[in-house]
């Protein structure tokens, strides 16, 4: 099996974060603040894989300079991310310090139980 595709961190300009279960939304375009949510969205490329029918919980849109999508990421709290490039969602590295990103700026707000 190849080895995962990389999410394209060195050409993004912009990522707007979605809450996909309440109206919160927000834009992040501070380089600094974009290579923090590339940090805690790294995922395990070793963990196993898993297909969820849902939707998921947060979208992430990656864009470029021109505004043109570079990934569509969605995440799953509890199971972990998912992007179509991968066979299924994979394992965080830093889950909890995602959700707590994400609860700073008022998305998620209230974090589900885990997943068994």
């Amino acid at each position: 099996m190849p080895a995962p595709t990389e999410i394209p961190w060195n050409h993004a300009r912009a990522v707007e974060v979605r809450d996909l279960n309440a109206d919160g939304e927000t834009v992040i375009r501070d380089p600094v603040e974009l290579a923090e949510l590339a940090r805690l969205l790294e995922v395990d490329h070793a963990g196993a894989g898993f297909v969820c029918m849902c939707w998921g919980d947060v979208e992430f849109r990656v864009r470029d300079a021109a505004q043109r999508t570079l990934a569509v990421l969605r995440l799953h709290l509890g199971s972990g991310l998912d992007w179509h490039e991968w066979a299924g969602q994979l394992p965080l590295l830093r889950a909890e310090d995602l959700t707590r990103w994400l609860t700073d700026r008022g998305l998620c707000a209230t974090p589900p139980a885990p997943r068994l």
